[in-house]
């Protein structure tokens, strides 16, 4: 929540006047430009809250790499 309420985080529905095709995250795409494009959303189809942070791909089989919040 902290990265999406950032001041430069872009909530993109469109791409080159067009709409954002899927291979480009339709129907709507993170950019969060301060972030490798690997560690940022690719794609956004449900919103989920949860209490503490769920593991993912990359933290498991990468985890002694980079950190959950590393940029």
């Amino acid at each position: 929540m902290d990265e999406a309420m950032h001041p430069l985080t872009l909530m993109c529905v469109g791409l080159y006047g067009e709409t954002l095709p899927n291979q480009d995250g339709a129907p709507v795409r993170v950019v969060i430009p301060w972030k490798y494009g690997f560690k940022s959303c690719k794609s956004i189809v449900k919103v989920r809250f949860v209490d503490k942070q769920p593991p993912t791909a990359w933290n498991e089989s990468n985890s002694h790499e980079y950190g959950f919040y590393s940029t």
